[in-house]
């Protein structure tokens, strides 16, 4: 049987990965952490598991990054969709288009989720 690892222990290596990934200072800590615990309990709800399998934590600190970013907690470089060069003229993403992609965020992650998913089944009642 496998050991059962607590919560906040697993919480807080995703949280000290997505401080380190992002580039983050310790003042973010508690906004890192937050977020951390978001993307684990989305994942814990998308794949009806209690428990977080060690595999996991990688998904959860991408998804905790992600969501951070698009909600400019972590300072990302504007992206550029277009350059001119007569008379000079750089466009930027629309940032929006970004809250858009996390919003389908588990979309994205599914196939790495799917493998860890526990069917849900009847309960055998007397």
């Amino acid at each position: 049987m496998q050991e059962v690892i607590p919560v906040e222990e697993i919480l807080q290596r995703i949280t000290l990965e997505v401080l380190s990934n992002l580039g983050l200072t310790a003042d973010k800590e508690s906004s890192a952490k937050r977020y951390a615990k978001r993307a684990v309990n989305q994942i814990l709800i998308f794949c009806n598991r209690d428990d977080l399998p060690p595999l996991l934590e990688d998904v959860a600190a991408q998804i905790a990054e992600d969501m951070l970013k698009a909600d400019s907690v972590a300072k990302t470089e504007s992206e550029v969709s277009s350059v001119t060069r007569g008379d000079t003229s750089i466009s930027y993403r629309d940032k929006s288009s970004s809250l858009k992609d996390t919003l389908s965020f588990m979309k994205s992650y599914e196939k790495q989720l799917v493998h860890f998913k526990k069917m849900k089944l009847p309960e055998d009642r007397p």
